[in-house]
């Protein structure tokens, strides 16, 4: 009897399309589509759920019924942040310190701007905090940085602020004291005092949600934590309630910021904001490393409303060190993902010097771009794509959504009146700016990172990666650019295939060198830490895999960088490679002549990763074929391209396309989720997994 198919199956609501893809026992991989339901998230989830098992010949009840796994990467985080509707959240910390989320850094007025806002003195002002003085309750107690108790907590002042704070109406509170990452049980014992009085409330220990030093970055992150906690709690009920009742049985994980997956159930709220992008740096990484033995990659994600960009560099994810959330400096780990508003429903305007201008803002899901013909006017890149003949109006995502031409002319034509420009050297321009745009970002992504792009491929996802990509990834000179059949669910094909993994964090002070002994009494206790808390969730020892990484920097220096150590019991000799592979990473990074040996090396923090393997299903390898791939030639069009104008271009089936074939452009390649650009003076191949490979 033959064994029955299991699916594994990676879902990613973004802010224009819910993305599905299933990956099935034998390695195949199936694309589900739906556009996102804004308000009623586990609509667009189901409809892109029933897209994918259509094509599977299956119904929704029974994909889910022989899901062997499900992984949900989540923006409704981050729609709350950005609409802050969040709940009513209050905070109990330090006497004294009532102000710490108020005052900020001196940063604080242009964090998380890009460099036109900061330019602007109307918008360069401190972001409103999460909670507000009027729901901040200082309290006695005080920890040195050395872990010595100082001043006893006062009980009565925390009873007195918890009441207080719940006859305000909070649904959270925070508990953030100084010090508490060196000393918790100060935090603890108050934990205990306010769940006493108010068991329903959501409470958060900043020591639990970041246990690292700086107090600013750590009372935010707990602060927000506590502000969406509730409301992402609900959801993911609500939406494992929905999804049993139509057949699922297994444990709904959700994915974390800092390239894992959890239990929604062990989740941390904060760790799902912009976790949807990581999901397609974690897929990246799988196809890169295990795959094409590729060890430098930066991966682009070009969706509906943004342009993100990481960098996976030796093998490694880089890990971002206190990057806002919004314009909220946070203390978790975190994959650095920068994003711009460069996505399909970027919005094109004009300034109030009459200058054209593309994004950040977009169209979204709701109206969309105006070819959407769901009540949008105003011009996107989408539109002017549709306008250049890159897009097929009657083969948009395979034909299931019918864009409007003439919609998308006439949106393009009002902007190009405004100034005095034809309508196709408009929309020309909105799709070159839309570029510039990312080789920018791509530019400075990898060079701040000490690294050339030509030692990198390019990895291009998104519903918009293969059509951008070939552009950026030829001007910057990546030395590959890689595109792939599931190129618009890349993210959704990250979290499908995904470990289980949690991050453990110590800040702890050492001068090196240092003794042994305390060198390696930290790295055991967070190991034991790591076992303990994942052996709680419900994993067994056995299959836990750890491994160690070390923050260093310079004396009298800024910059702390993040580097993976041995697992072992260290000797004088194992500190001391372990300070010259900071040396030589550090130089790496800055060059020559940045590294201040001389002022001594300082390590800042430890990190444990706890990691579970989940089962990775196979992707299958094909022989390949003859070069020639004019069976896939569907027909020809009329495409414009820059510097040469419209040109009757090839229009091939992407689908049709089999390893070994060779496309030479200007072509352009069509899949139901995606459109290939082949420019001119390039070729696209296929290698035998079924990639595209643009050279």
């Amino acid at each position: 009897m033959q064994n029955k198919k299991r699916y594994h199956i990676g879902i990613d609501t973004g802010g224009t399309f819910t993305d599905v893809i299933v990956i099935d026992s034998d390695g195949n991989t199936t694309v589900g589509k739906a556009e996102t339901t804004p308000g009623r998230f586990e609509i667009g989830v189901l409809e892109a759920l029933t897209d994918a098992a259509g094509k599977l010949g299956l119904t929704r009840k029974e994909l889910l019924t022989d899901a062997a796994s499900l992984v949900q990467g989540t923006t409704v985080g981050t729609n709350i942040l950005i609409n802050r509707d969040g709940v009513k959240t209050g905070m109990i910390t330090t006497k004294g310190f009532e102000d710490t989320t108020h005052i900020m850094r001196a940063i604080g007025r242009i964090d998380g701007l890009g460099p036109e806002e900061a330019r602007h003195a109307a918008v360069v002002k401190k972001p409103i905090p999460i909670v507000p003085k009027a729901l901040i309750r200082g309290v006695t107690e005080r920890f040195d940085s050395l872990g010595n108790e100082v001043v006893a907590l006062n009980r009565d002042e925390v009873e007195e602020a918890t009441r207080a704070l719940v006859a305000e109406g909070v649904e959270a509170i925070a508990i953030c004291f100084l010090w508490s990452h060196v000393y918790p049980q100060h935090e603890l014992e108050a934990y205990e005092i306010v769940k006493g009085i108010a068991p329903n409330v959501y409470v958060d220990m900043s020591h639990k949600v970041a246990p690292l030093i700086r107090e600013y970055g750590r009372f935010n992150t707990a602060a927000i934590d506590c502000y969406i906690g509730p409301i992402m709690v609900r959801w993911y009920q609500h939406l494992d309630n929905v999804l049993r009742s139509e057949g699922f049985s297994k444990e709904l994980l959700t994915a974390q910021v800092w390239g894992g997956v959890m239990p929604y159930t062990d989740m941390l709220p904060i760790g799902t904001i912009n976790s949807g992008p990581v999901g397609g740096v974690i897929g990246s990484r799988r196809i890169a490393t295990d795959l094409l033995d590729l060890a430098n990659v930066v991966t682009t994600d070009v969706g509906g409303t943004s342009f993100d960009v990481s960098i996976i560099a030796e093998g490694r994810h880089i890990y971002a060190r206190e990057k806002p959330i919004m314009r909220y400096r946070v203390n978790i780990p975190m994959i650095d993902v920068t994003s711009i508003g460069a996505g399909g429903g970027t919005v094109a305007w004009v300034d109030a010097g009459g200058g054209l201008k593309v994004g950040p803002f977009s169209a979204g899901a709701d109206p969309g771009p105006a070819c959407y013909m769901k009540g949008g006017t105003e011009p996107t890149v989408t539109d002017a794509a549709v306008m250049l003949g890159i897009f097929d109006p009657d083969f948009y995502l395979g034909g299931r959504k019918k864009l409007s031409k003439e919609a998308a002319v006439n949106a393009v034509k009002a902007l190009a009146d405004k100034l005095n420009m034809d309508p196709i050297e408009t929309a020309a321009a909105i799709f070159d700016i839309q570029n510039e745009h990312m080789i920018d970002l791509l530019r400075l992504m990898v060079t701040r990172t000490g690294h050339d792009p030509r030692d990198f491929a390019v990895f291009c996802f998104g519903g918009g990666g293969p059509t951008h990509g070939p552009i950026y990834g030829k001007r910057l000179g990546f030395k590959a650019i890689y595109m792939f059949p599931t190129s618009s669910v890349w993210s959704a094909f990250g979290l499908a295939s995904a470990d289980v993994s949690r991050i453990f964090d110590r800040s702890t002070f050492f001068r090196m060198p240092v003794d042994p002994q305390e060198f390696n009494n930290v790295c055991d206790e967070l190991e034991k830490q790591a076992m303990t808390e994942m052996t709680r969730i419900g994993f067994k020892p056995e299959d836990i895999v750890l491994s160690r990484e070390i923050s260093m920097k310079f004396g009298r220096q800024v910059n702390v960088e993040r580097i993976p150590i041995p697992r072992k019991c260290y000797t004088s000799q194992d500190l001391e490679d372990i300070c010259n592979s900071f040396v030589e990473f550090y130089r790496s990074v800055y060059g020559e002549g940045a590294a201040f040996v001389e002022a001594g090396i300082e390590a800042m923090a430890f990190h444990v990763i706890a990691r579970v393997p989940q089962v990775r299903p196979s992707l299958v390898e094909f022989p390949l074929g003859s070069a020639d791939s004019s069976h896939a030639l569907k027909g020809t069009r009329e495409v414009h391209w820059k510097g040469t104008g419209f040109l009757r271009t090839s229009i091939y089936d992407g689908e049709q396309l089999h390893p070994g074939n060779v496309v030479a452009g200007p072509a352009i390649a069509e899949l139901p989720t995606t459109t290939i650009l082949v420019p001119q003076d390039s070729e696209l191949k296929i290698d035998e997994h079924g990639f595209f490979v643009l050279s």
